[in-house]
């Protein structure tokens, strides 16, 4: 198989650089805002809502921003700058409302970077290549949120770090020395070039631009929608893992096994993917994780945690990148960051649905009701997906 272009290579090694920044905070949201703060499940949903909020609406106008500019590289720039400033914030949160406001904003920068990144992604790679470029994206990517929360449960062991405010200090230390980390990856940034049009193609005409989108890119929207639906934050099969009793380095350590199954998992995913169609491999994921979720819901030992998290982490490798190249595979070219941008948006507001939702759910009925209803999201955009001769 061809070598990927260096493009590809490199925004991968950003994102490994992101995540490491970024799951060395993303364990600790759930126990941190719960416990060291003593919020409630309702606070949780909002504030993980909140932030999921406004990812949703900067996906939908950096892409579409991102085409009419026919620049990627600046959105993805202020994208990982961003989430340092978040970051630290977080890390100074004396209640939960401040720890909503660093969230925000660090996925404000999340959501100014994530469509014009895919888009360039896609503009890089060669469309029969395009599955093994956002495999080895979502793999490097995983990589790095691996080596972050292997890092973060490093530091709260060495500071004897419980889900305590008397412990405050030390969760405090380590969501800092995330946002420290966060400064390599928006360093890297500025060595990316936008793809020249005179290499890739020729500047998109009038018509081009405005080409409608197929009724394949709406099907695929319509299911990767309906899937989100259910697709609650982390936050709550984290929440869930220490409620079954694993201690606050266990739930790190649980989450660092997901990341080692996803990253493990993305790239054969992709490259699969790119043989067999996008439907298949996205329908076989979207129902792992539907059982992934009921079993969380009605797991009664903690250790279940450990072998559910790695089932966890091989669906979404199934269906994480492999959605995002479906959605490209079905966009017009000179239209593709509005595309990307149309259905993330469209994701995140379901996103946002489902962990309100969940919240909700959870205090009313209890984890095995509210985390049930992935599993009948899953079976219902696996049934919307469009057919297998147009999901290639």
């Amino acid at each position: 198989m061809a070598r990927l272009p260096r493009q590809v290579v490199l925004l991968g090694w950003i994102s490994l650089l992101a995540d490491v920044s970024g799951e060395m905070t993303a364990p600790l949201i759930p126990l941190y805002v719960t416990g060291v703060l003593g919020a409630s499940t309702i606070a949780l949903g909002v504030v993980e809502g909140s932030a999921e909020a406004v990812v949703t609406l900067m996906k939908a106008l950096s892409g579409w921003h991102s085409d009419r500019a026919g620049r990627r590289v600046p959105y993805i720039q202020w994208g990982y700058g961003l989430p340092v400033l978040g970051k630290a914030v977080v890390a100074m949160a004396v209640a939960w409302p401040m720890v909503g406001a660093g969230r925000v904003l660090d996925r404000l920068g999340k959501g100014i970077r994530t469509t014009p990144r895919d888009a360039l992604l896609a503009d890089a790679a060669p469309a029969e290549q395009r599955g093994h470029a956002f495999g080895l994206h979502r793999a490097m990517d995983t990589a790095g949120a691996l080596a972050g929360v292997l890092i973060a449960a490093a530091l709260l062991a060495w500071m004897g770090a419980t889900a305590d405010p008397a412990h405050a200090a030390a969760w405090r230390w380590t969501l800092g020395a995330a946002s420290a980390a966060g400064l390599a990856c928006w360093t890297l940034t500025f060595l990316l070039r936008d793809v020249p049009r005179d290499t890739a193609r020729p500047a998109p005409t009038h018509a081009e631009r405005a080409e409608p989108f197929t009724r394949s890119f709406w099907r695929s929207t319509l299911a990767l929608t309906l899937f989100a639906l259910g697709n609650s934050s982390d936050a709550f099969l984290l929440l869930r893992s220490s409620e079954l009793g694993l201690g606050a380095v266990q739930v790190v350590l649980a989450y660092a096994l997901y990341n080692l199954v996803y990253a493990a998992a993305s790239l054969p995913a992709g490259r699969l993917s790119d043989r067999i169609g996008r439907r298949r491999v996205l329908m076989f994921g979207w129902m792992l994780q539907g059982l992934v979720y009921l079993g969380f819901g009605f797991a009664t030992d903690g250790w279940h945690c450990f072998a559910l998290m790695a089932a966890y982490g091989f669906a979404v490798a199934c269906h994480e990148g492999v959605g995002k190249a479906l959605i490209a595979d079905a966009a017009p070219h000179a239209r593709r960051g509005a595309a990307l941008g149309i259905a993330f948006g469209c994701m995140g507001v379901s996103a946002l649905t489902a962990s309100v939702v969940t919240g909700l759910l959870w205090s009313a009925y209890g984890p095995g009701v509210a985390l049930s209803l992935g599993l009948f999201t899953s079976l219902a955009a696996s049934l919307a997906l469009p057919a297998p001769a147009t999901s290639r």
